[in-house]
């Protein structure tokens, strides 16, 4: 998971619009983590229940966050180590694989009794390649195939998520309402007076928050202006 971490963070930020992973059932994850927690706290079939139930459940969250990259890989291995546990009752740990481990000495195999679901290897177990068979003598641990898979599973999902996004850039352009075009020729026969400019004073004028400025707006006095020399014209031109 931390190769995954720094891989991710290594990668090319992705794309202002690329969507961000959101992982789906989180409540269920965690009783699925609860379950396998309790698996080892307990003996015998009860800790094999729980396992068993932790292991469906946790095949369920990844079935629902299969759009993960990785996630899918999850549940492959899981499956391989519920399948072990169903048809084994329990996890089946090779002895050999306990030696060379470095987890015990090869004279206390006959002494040693495994606590949780685990159990020793007989040859009444079936399927005992999917047990845990594979012995990690840096960290003193024997893991199954499934574990192996559902570790290079998680590790691409914590790539994905841990992935860089571009910053949205907002970029204010602020246009120029001064420009000549943006006005119109008062005329002396505008009834109407003079009209207002044909775009808004400012950016916010017609918004919820208008300007403390007003808008423009009609002159009264152009307007009486205007129709008192259009009664003059209308009256010289009948005389």
């Amino acid at each position: 998971m931390l190769i995954g971490l720094g891989i991710g963070l290594a990668r090319p930020r992705a794309g202002v619009h690329s969507v961000r992973p959101r992982i789906e059932q989180i409540p269920l994850l965690g009783v699925g983590a609860a379950l396998y927690a309790a698996s080892a706290l307990l003996d015998g079939s009860t800790a094999t229940l729980c396992l068993a139930g932790s292991l469906a459940v946790l095949i369920a969250v990844a079935t629902a966050n299969r759009h993960l990259t990785g996630m899918l890989v999850i549940g492959v291995g899981l499956l391989l180590n519920l399948v072990s546990v169903a048809v084994n009752a329990g996890v089946p740990v090779r002895a050999s694989a306990l030696v060379e481990a470095g987890v015990v000495d090869a004279d206390d195999l006959e002494t040693i009794e495994l606590t949780g679901p685990h159990h020793l290897e007989t040859s009444a177990d079936a399927l005992g390649v999917l047990g845990d068979v594979l012995p990690i003598a840096a960290l003193h641990q024997v893991v199954s195939f499934g574990d192996l898979i559902v570790a290079f599973g998680a590790a691409d999902v914590v790539r994905e998520l841990s992935r860089r996004r571009a910053r949205r850039e907002v970029v204010v352009v602020v246009a120029s309402y001064a420009e000549p075009s943006a006005t119109t020729i008062a005329r002396a026969d505008h009834v109407w007076g003079t009209a207002p400019r044909a775009r808004p004073v400012s950016a916010t004028q017609y918004s919820a928050n208008p300007d403390a400025t007003a808008p423009a707006t009609i002159d009264l006095d152009r307007e009486t202006a205007a129709v008192r020399a259009y009664t003059e014209l209308v009256d010289s031109q009948s005389r």
